[in-house]
């Protein structure tokens, strides 16, 4: 199960990107965006996060993630198109598509009560 790891990289970037900025508060909901070929499952992301978190700035925060379906762009063509299934060729011209989104993990805001 890989989401613990992940979970704690968002919580360790967070808590660097909190220190770095100066904001003070108390945090609110932790916002993340995980493309759908990482194979996390959001759930388990979340309870990963609640063990995770007493004793740090995050402690009382949410964690929300927002899954990234996958989005092709065929350069023949110059068209984008969501996928379904990891198919690599565009489903109008059969060219060589190459995908733009479907991949993230990133950090991609936190909410803070000031």
């Amino acid at each position: 199960m890989h989401e613990g790891p992940t979970t704690q990289s968002i919580i360790d970037t967070a808590i660097t990107s909190l220190a770095e900025s100066g904001v003070s508060g108390q945090v609110v909901v932790v916002h993340a965006t995980i493309g759908v070929t990482q194979g996390m499952v959001p759930e388990a992301m979340q309870m990963f996060f609640e063990m995770m978190i007493p004793d740090t700035p995050l402690q009382g925060a949410r964690l929300e993630v927002k899954l990234q379906g996958m989005v092709g762009h065929c350069a023949p063509c110059d068209k984008e198109f969501e996928c379904v299934e990891p198919v690599m060729l565009c489903p109008d011209c059969g060219g060589p598509m190459k995908m733009i989104k479907g991949k993230e993990l990133l950090l991609t805001s936190i909410e803070v009560d000031q």
